[in-house]
């Protein structure tokens, strides 16, 4: 029971952090893009495309840190713990210029355009110091630093918002970049200071080598997966134009907010499955913190999912107008990203078991697929909204064959086959309830409208919600937390006022 109080506990504090950042976030997306216009929106999208495969260059060695690392402090090998992240930190501080330096070198080459060539050279910068800050997190994640790592999520959005907006209005695009720049350093410093971080420089050659082996089927896997994620942005940047993309940039900036949702309980969970396996090996052992980490996204994310189905609009009726015309791709993509955050947990199996090699190909089929459904869908319907249908498809075909190959290795196959049944018919379910709910109910008001539609939502998908609440106690649990924390602070203050 304490366990489990421990993990709602952290992952309330963590979400917390998240919705606050994710809200700054939306915020800062409406901003920049209403500073930069839709060509200038267009020229980030692309550059970000960039960074994130820059993002790749620790050829997996985090990744492999963190479970080796996680599995050492379970076997308590403490020693051993030490030994690999100080490697993998001299290791990322290496890889990471090394990148910096591929990226300006390919902006100097192949890149002809002058506003993305500068574009791509600063987001080399942008990746060494995201690599750094990244690691900073991972090293926060694996010692349980909750509290700390929420501050320091707020924080790192708080600084962005700053000197991205300053910089945007300063020098367009390319002073957005570099705000992100020096935040993201100094987010990085923070972190490891007032983490009070155990760090050193080593390099060990052999040990480094056999992590690079353990993560780059990771990072392989990962720079798949990126790019199956970006290929509806490459094509349509490639064969509809960069203002079309513009528009599209309503939708990314949408399903990114779901996808980090995705991720929040993943995060927590993670140290706790790794300790756990290293202990004794027994992948039987962490079975139901699988299916219970699943069966949130499944009964709560439909709420997520509406709330940006509905809030969305409002936002860019009244701050952003030019960019309507990305709102019917919004609404198809949003409901999409169900299937890729439902996901998030199952991923995790194969690199638990040290299968994590057998992703490459299931993401270059992936990629495969999704290439080709968008060039279907742009060749018959030659928009966005074609190609935000085309992604749903593919979405749910890399939810078909991740979860059932990943969670085979912990459920029996009639089980197994149940649970992505019951999914497949709650997107279902919330697809109908969703777009039904925004045909039927029209008015003038935007603010009003979008609430009445949220709630009637509410009231149809609350069913769901009360039975698992009913099967797992999750509320209840939460409001235990928050009545405890209520009482700690109102004590202490009572304390202080008779001390006084």
């Amino acid at each position: 029971m304490h366990f489990r109080r421990q993990i709602i506990k952290d992952t309330l504090m963590y979400s917390v952090a998240n919705y606050v950042a994710m809200g700054i976030g939306i915020a800062l997306s409406i901003a920049t893009k209403w500073i930069l216009g839709t060509l200038g929106a267009g020229y980030y999208a692309m550059i970000k495309v960039f960074s994130s495969y820059g993002g790749l260059s620790d050829l997996g060695s985090r990744d492999a840190m963190f479970r080796e690392v996680a599995q050492s402090l379970g076997a308590g090998d403490h020693q051993r713990a030490a030994r690999i992240r100080d490697s993998v930190f001299s290791f990322t501080l290496i890889s990471s210029f090394v990148a910096a330096v591929i990226l300006f070198a390919v902006a100097v080459f192949f890149v002809h355009d002058p506003l993305l060539k500068k574009g791509v050279m600063m987001a080399g910068l942008l990746v060494f110091a995201t690599q750094i800050y990244g690691l900073m997190l991972t090293l926060l994640r694996l010692v349980k630093k909750i509290s700390f790592l929420s501050i320091m999520i707020v924080v790192n959005i708080l600084g962005v918002a700053l000197f991205s907006i300053l910089g945007a209005s300063l020098f367009g695009v390319l002073g957005l970049v570099m705000g992100l720049i020096i935040m993201t350093c100094l987010s990085a410093w923070f972190a490891y200071r007032f983490g009070k971080l155990q760090l050193g420089l080593l390099w060990d050659f052999n040990e480094a080598w056999r992590l690079v082996q353990i993560g780059l089927p990771m990072v392989i896997a990962g720079y798949a997966f990126q790019t199956f994620l970006t290929v509806d942005t490459i094509m349509i940047g490639k064969m509809i134009g960069y203002k079309e993309l513009g528009f599209y940039t309503i939708a990314l900036m949408s399903t990114q907010q779901i996808n980090s949702l995705g991720s929040y309980t993943s995060i927590i969970l993670q140290p706790h499955i790794q300790e756990k396996y290293g202990l004794n090996k027994n992948l039987a052992d962490s079975r139901s913190i699988f299916i219970k980490g699943t069966d949130v996204f499944v009964y709560l994310l439909p709420v997520i999912i509406a709330l940006v189905f509905f809030g969305v609009p409002v936002m860019v009726h009244y701050f952003l107008p030019k960019f309507i015309l990305g709102l019917p791709s919004m609404r198809i993509l949003i409901v999409a990203y169900y299937f890729v955050a439902a996901s998030e947990v199952s991923g995790s199996v194969l690199f638990t078991i040290n299968k994590q090699a057998r992703l490459i190909p299931i993401f270059c089929a992936m990629i495969i697929l999704a290439i080709g459904l968008n060039y279907f869908f742009i060749i018959r319907h030659g928009g966005i909204e074609g190609v935000a249908i085309a992604t749903t498809i593919s979405y749910f075909c890399y939810f078909a064959v991740m979860f059932y190959y990943s969670l085979k290795h912990v459920l029996g196959r009639p089980e197994l086959i149940r649970k992505m049944l019951f999914m497949v018919f709650v997107f279902a379910y919330m697809s109908l309830m969703l777009f039904g709910i925004e045909k039927i109910f029209q008015r003038s008001d935007e603010v009003l409208g979008a609430i009445i539609k949220f709630s009637i939502f509410f009231i149809i998908f609350s069913p769901f919600i009360l039975y698992y609440e009913t099967k797992e106690k999750l509320f209840k649990t939460l409001f235990l937390i928050l009545q405890s924390k209520w009482w700690a602070v109102t004590h202490r203050a009572g304390s202080e006022d008779q001390i006084n």
